[in-house]
């Protein structure tokens, strides 16, 4: 099998699959149920030193230590919000210098880890601090489920969610995304159920008909930003080139597909999407899509956007629940930390004593 080694010569382990694994050791001269215990070390245990696998022998240990190597992305800073629900935001350092946010998001119920799958992105959304980074590469699922194990090490509760909903557009990596996702809900290993797991989009029709196919698939949530395409169009430079009659046809076909029901996220923002008619246009565009809406408040992160004014957003709440929509008013956690949804961008926190040096 062709595998990539680093600076050293050593081999970076971490990403592979167990069917990989066990070819691996195959040529190594060891047979399958080794690789399944060291799949179970990686993944379930969550143990990256050898010498510290103790069902191993001393001789595969040995050479696992000669020519492997397995390394969790760094920690550059993790920041953790000071209300008692708020989040924990984590910057990492990848193997080639460059930075990814991540967020872990407690509550009662669950415990979320919120994951990029792009350093930057290319979509260059006008409400988004990360694409008004840029794209500067896709991440590689062994650096997706680096920095869910990285912060599974310091979770104190189990984790019981995945969103990809930091950094990047999934299903503009869809590949490495879904390699990241069999990772993460493999039963003998990270073992996450397939329904908690999350994809959210600006909406790409063909790459949504394409996650259609993959069985089972991950939920779905749809970006849609606003109901309109002259708006779309606007703040959503690339996205906003496919039509909403075209998303929507796509999504029809991932709910027929997969029986999935999907989410319509709507970033409530003044001027934008804050008016009645706003509702009413959603209401109509989502016809008879299996849906519910998630409405969030609009997080101060780039542009020249404010949050729209809390009644405005309880009458679009109340009015697309009287159109009969079933409405969520979801509230915004990690905007302390700037780790709410649009505000991630790789930088560190810094306190203002800290920004006048």
């Amino acid at each position: 099998m062709m595998m990539t080694k680093d600076k050293t010569g050593i081999i970076p382990l971490l990403g592979y699959s167990r069917d990989q694994l066990i070819e691996l050791l195959n040529e190594m001269g060891y047979r399958p149920f080794h690789a399944k215990q060291l799949y179970s070390w990686i993944y379930y245990r969550g143990v990256f030193e050898f010498d510290q696998m103790t069902d191993l022998s001393k001789k595969l240990r040995e050479e696992l230590n000669s020519r492997f190597v397995l390394q969790l992305p760094r920690i550059v800073e993790q920041v953790q919000g000071e209300d008692p629900d708020s989040a924990s935001k984590f910057l990492f350092e990848l193997s080639d210098g460059e930075r990814v946010e991540a967020v872990n998001i407690p509550t009662e119920d669950r415990n979320t880890v919120c994951l990029s799958c792009q350093v930057g992105c290319a979509f260059g959304c006008t409400f988004c601090a990360t694409g008004q980074m840029g794209l500067s590469r896709n991440m590689t699922a062994a650096e997706i489920i680096g920095s869910f194990l990285a912060i599974r090490q310091n979770s104190e509760a189990r984790i019981s969610n995945v969103v990809f909903m930091g950094m990047g557009e999934p299903l503009a990596n869809l590949e490495q995304v879904m390699k990241a996702y069999d990772l993460l809900t493999d039963g003998d290993g990270i073992a996450l159920s397939k329904r908690k797991v999350t994809i959210s989009t600006v909406g790409i029709p063909a790459q949504i008909r394409k996650l259609a196919e993959y069985s089972p698939p991950p939920k779905l949530v749809f970006s849609i930003s606003s109901p309109h395409d002259e708006i779309r169009r606007e703040v959503l430079p690339l996205a906003g080139r496919y039509t909403l009659k075209s998303v929507h046809e796509a999504l029809s076909y991932y709910a027929q597909q997969t029986r999935h029901r999907i989410t319509i996220a709507l970033i409530v923002a003044e001027g934008l999407n804050d008016q009645l008619e706003d509702a009413r246009a959603l209401h109509q565009w989502i016809d008879g899509l299996p849906s519910k809406i998630n409405l969030l408040r609009y997080n101060d992160a780039a542009g020249s956007f404010r949050r729209a004014d809390e009644q405005a957003i309880e009458r679009v709440a109340a009015e697309l629940a009287r159109l009969g929509r079933t409405v969520i008013l979801r509230k915004s956690r990690g905007s302390d930390v700037s780790a709410a949804c649009g505000q991630l961008a790789a930088r560190e926190v810094r306190s203002g004593n800290d920004g006048d040096n």
